[in-house]
């Protein structure tokens, strides 16, 4: 079951795919095809749909949009995976620090941030997780303290991926230990090139490498805090959900079937069979769940519970895929690898899973107290 897309819908998508369906765009994704995760950015790709304004289509045209809807930007998700285009920076950039951007910056911020973001010319990270937070991020460790005209941060984050390309990260800082722990918060936007940040290196199976960032007394001036002192946990949490809706979970557990799908075919056995069609039947499920909660967020009724509930199935469902795709190829088999090298981290993205079925159980009334 496929969402109905509207005339106007079908015809962005339509121009969508002849753009991607250009030379210059088949050129590019071969000439990345073996190029290491760290470094493989299609530029070309990036900046050629942020010049016909389709990188962020829902953004407002003075900030390089087209004043489009979230249904645009889901479908930019669905094409960029279908046609094995490198979605990391675009869902770091537009999808996550991006909407950040839109929904808290100042209009100075706004102007000086996203219109280089829409035109693919830069990319920009969100740094929440650390070592001993994960996704509480209510325990997270990383200070700001007041000085002169802005603040110092003092603190490690990890788990960030796409640090090196990016000119800018989003971090979230302790600006107060008074009150509940989610009240004293605050965002900042951190120029990475600043001597004081440091990444490194933290090994792991992930096919995108994660780094470590230390943030040893990085001045961040008065202009780069994002939304008010002090109130970053209630802008995270309308952020989270925005990056919750599982389109881009869902598109890319369908760009996964239909490489396993192949594999299938060439093989005599009905049980495999079987197991790739009840996965196609569980994608589409996913999709009609991450599509009504695009239709939620147009009507600017998204909540978290549900939001959960489509980034949980969604995100397993990658899991799933990749499991058929190791035991359709085996270990041998490159691409089926991959699949299982990246899935577990989709389950993590945006909020565990245990996160998201404790949000899911406590909208049921499940929670308990021990």
């Amino acid at each position: 079951m496929n969402p109905t897309l509207t005339p106007e819908l079908q015809l962005f998508r339509q121009e969508l795919r002849d753009l991607l369906a250009r030379p210059e765009v088949a050129a590019e994704l071969a000439a990345i095809a073996d190029v290491p995760p760290e470094e493989c950015f299609p530029e070309t790709v990036y900046q050629l749909l942020g010049a016909h304004q389709m990188l962020a289509p829902a953004w407002p045209r003075r900030y390089g949009g087209r004043d489009a809807t979230a249904a645009h930007a889901a479908i930019v998700q669905e094409e960029l995976s279908g046609h094995g285009i490198p979605d990391m920076p675009f869902i770091n950039t537009i999808t996550n620090a991006g909407a950040l951007l839109l929904f808290v910056a100042s209009a100075e911020q706004k102007a000086r941030f996203l219109p280089p973001l829409a035109a693919g010319l830069g990319t920009m990270v969100v740094l929440y997780s650390e070592a001993e937070a994960g996704s509480d991020l209510a325990s997270l460790r990383t200070r700001a303290e007041r000085v002169d005209g802005g603040w110092r941060l003092y603190g490690s984050k990890w788990y960030a991926v796409q640090v090196r390309r990016a000119g800018y990260a989003v971090v979230a800082a302790r600006t107060s230990d008074r009150g509940r722990a989610e009240a004293g918060i605050t965002l900042f936007l951190v120029a990475l090139d600043n001597p004081a940040v440091k990444a490194s290196l933290v090994e792991s199976l992930y096919p995108d490498p994660f780094y470590e960032v230390l943030l040893d007394g990085v001045h961040v001036p008065d202009c780069d805090v994002l939304g008010p002192v002090d109130g970053g946990w209630f802008v995270l949490a309308a952020g989270l959900a925005i990056e919750r809706t599982g389109v881009d979970y869902n598109a890319k557990a369908n760009s996964w079937l239909k490489t396993v799908a192949k594999q299938v075919e060439a093989r005599d056995d009905a049980v495999l069979r079987d197991r790739l069609v009840s996965l196609q039947t569980q994608a589409a499920a996913g999709r009609v769940l991450a599509w009504r909660l695009v239709e939620r967020q147009q009507e600017g009724d998204l909540n978290a519970e549900e939001a959960a509930m489509a980034k949980w199935f969604n995100s397993e469902l990658c899991v799933k895929v990749a499991q058929l795709a190791l035991d359709v190829g085996g270990p041998a088999d490159a691409t089926s690898v991959a699949m299982l090298r990246e899935a577990p981290g989709l389950t993590l993205s945006a909020g565990g899973s245990e996160i998201m079925l404790e949000i899911i159980g406590s909208s049921l009334g499940l929670g308990g107290t021990s």
